[in-house]
């Protein structure tokens, strides 16, 4: 057996035994959100067995299939990550076999493999419940708020719409499609975010409080109260009420905007309209109140300042930028974002005091080490 062959099958010996290690011991910090994952998809069955309503699984596949691009493209940057620092130091000998060990190294470090493992098996089942009950909404509670949320907003803006006082300054082809951009980026910035913590090497009240209150956001938010206030939005407005449409100056100039300028906003609207009317679709359901790019955006906010000062300026800034982009491209009503950016401050202090008190119960049974592991393959 060569040096070679025996250092790998050393370190093999040592990766298994560790990782299933590490899955038990950060199995109690975790506990919060397999807790999560039960009452909320139980929750999702019961209204299921209550309204007699059948779950599609294109929605929740839909989510899963972007989520692991997305987990795809992190590797991918990875690696190149790992190109460049090889690169830098004088290349080695073997390169793919150097690189695919780092890689591998700084996946499986400290308490990474049981935090994905956990993470994985938590909020994967309840972000596929939340996928396939929102496409459901109507059936559970029509659309029934979208007048008064329209008179609210009228309300709020004197007597203007928002978007009407928005379009003087952003009604700019360059501008809102700069605007869309950056309100379709909110994907890219969420799954970011939700990797880093919920791949972290170490566990913390931080990481808790973030992925905690990432599923109180989706569930109760993205699917109790959007059933509760169950609405369509502006864009979708005069399908409801054709005789009298307040945005459809907006969405006429936002259709012709997308004529030479890349609008993607209109053209997922018109397909979320074709699911709906079809009675389901790939891409969910369509559901306005409380705007969850707006819930969420606050949410990596408030965890940006607890990161640095500049991470926190940062999101603030996504944050106001999708605020402005949901009422600008007519996804949302003003008082959608409202109640968004409420429902995610709230969300954020009960999560904070749920992962405080799991922190002081741990440290009270096995000491004052919240996740800490030794590394399990060097980097």
């Amino acid at each position: 057996m060569t040096e070679l062959s025996a250092s790998r099958e050393s370190t093999l010996q040592f990766f298994f035994p560790a990782c299933l290690a590490s899955v038990r011991r950060t199995f109690p910090e975790n506990a919060p959100l397999y807790l999560c994952a039960v009452l909320f998809c139980g929750s999702t069955f019961l209204l299921t067995q209550i309204y007699g309503i059948r779950l599609e699984a294109s929605a929740g596949l839909f989510f899963l299939d972007m989520v692991w691009r997305f987990a795809f493209l992190a590797l991918a940057v990875l690696a190149l990550f790992e190109f460049v620092t090889l690169t830098r130091a004088g290349f080695p000998d073997r390169p793919l076999q150097m690189i695919v060990h780092r890689m591998v190294a700084k996946l499986t470090i400290a308490d990474r493999p049981g935090n994905i493992f956990h993470s994985l098996a938590a909020l994967t089942p309840l972000m596929v419940s939340f996928a396939a009950l929102k496409d459901q909404i109507p059936a559970v509670h029509p659309f029934a708020w979208d007048k008064t949320f329209m008179t609210w907003d009228r309300v709020i803006g004197m007597g203007h719409q928002p978007w009407e006082i928005l379009q003087p300054l952003l009604g700019h082809p360059w501008i809102t499609a700069s605007i869309n951009f950056g309100y379709d980026g909110w994907f890219l910035l969420m799954f970011l975010v939700l990797f880093s913590q919920a791949f972290s090497a170490k566990g913390g009240v931080l990481r808790l409080q973030f992925l905690l209150a990432f599923s109180f956001a989706w569930f109760i938010g993205g699917n109790l109260l959007a059933i509760v206030f169950s609405s369509m939005g502006p864009c979708f407005y005069g399908h409801l009420y054709p005789t009298h449409n307040p945005y459809a100056a907006q969405l006429a100039y936002l259709n012709a905007t997308n004529q030479n300028w890349p609008i993607w906003s209109v053209d997922v609207q018109q397909a979320l309209w074709k699911d709906y009317l079809a009675g389901h679709g790939r891409l969910g359901g369509i559901s306005a109140m409380p705007s969850m790019h707006v819930t969420i955006a606050v949410l990596l906010a408030l965890w940006g300042w607890r990161v640095n000062r500049t991470i926190g300026w940062a999101l603030s800034a996504f944050a106001t930028l999708i605020v402005i982009g949901s009422i600008h491209l007519l996804w949302h009503y003003a008082v959608d974002g409202i109640a968004g950016t409420i429902l995610a401050v709230a969300f954020w202090m009960v999560a904070g005091k749920i992962a405080k008190a799991r922190e002081r119960n741990l440290a009270l049974r096995t000491g004052p080490a919240f996740g800490a592991a030794p590394d399990i393959l060097p980097v």
